[in-house]
């Protein structure tokens, strides 16, 4: 069974939304180090459309960093999984689908991996992953906002979770890295 690494960035507040991030280099050279250490990445479908609407074409942009350009090469070459109950209206390449709403899809295809699996965002699907026991890590990246956009993280859980802290480090000047594993 996979290794499931849930990476989401919060607020202060506890709100997940796109606009409440500060993505910077060093932030990018995170996200590049999960997937680096990861056989697979599992996206909800709104995440998914905010990524394909940029990532796939950032690879062969020159206006680029070079920090994204790799970032966009690994979200390239990655295997990406996509729950959702609609169609895509783009296929980003090495993209699967995978049934949603229920998680029996996600289930069985984690079932098949043997090393790391990141989620990024997806906020809804990451709390149906939470219900069904299946994340190993969260990696909450704790943003310099207090929001009122967005969900709240893990809002809905119903089941109740001990986790132990393995790190909490400064990620750039204002964002911390908190990550936990879900306790047996």
């Amino acid at each position: 069974m996979a290794h499931l690494i849930y990476s989401l960035n919060m607020t202060l507040n506890g709100h997940c939304h796109h606009a409440d991030a500060v993505v910077d280099q060093e932030h990018h050279e995170y996200a590049l180090e999960l997937l680096h250490a990861s056989e697979a990445l599992i996206l909800g479908r709104h995440t998914y459309d905010l990524f394909s609407a940029f990532w796939p074409e950032a690879a062969t942009r020159r206006d680029l960093p070079k920090y994204m350009q790799y970032l966009a090469m690994e979200l390239q070459s990655i295997p990406k999984r996509v729950v959702t109950t609609r169609p895509l209206e783009y296929f980003w390449q090495n993209t699967e689908i995978l049934k949603g709403p229920d998680i029996d899809q996600t289930r069985e295809f984690l079932s098949g991996i043997s090393g790391n699996v990141v989620l990024f965002g997806s906020p809804a699907l990451g709390t149906s992953l939470a219900d069904a026991n299946l994340i190993n890590e969260y990696q909450f990246l704790l943003e310099p906002f207090i929001s009122n956009q967005g969900k709240q993280v893990l809002d809905g859980v119903k089941l109740r979770q001990r986790l132990m802290l393995l790190e909490a480090r400064r990620l750039n000047r204002d964002v911390m890295l908190l990550r936990y594993a879900s306790e047996p």
